[in-house]
């Protein structure tokens, strides 16, 4: 399953990211509202 995960702090993103993926999740990251919202067009199965 993907998951959407979305901060302006990089290294916050990589942290989820890596808890994400260990616990069985396809991370997507985001740096901002706008690439969030971009993401989600291209992926509109993201969690």
């Amino acid at each position: 399953m993907k998951i959407l995960i979305v901060d302006d702090d990089k290294e916050i993103v990589q942290l989820l990211s890596i808890y994400a993926t260990n616990e069985g999740y396809e991370p997507i990251a985001a740096y901002s509202g706008k690439e969030a919202i971009t993401k989600l067009a291209t992926n509109p199965d993201t969690a």
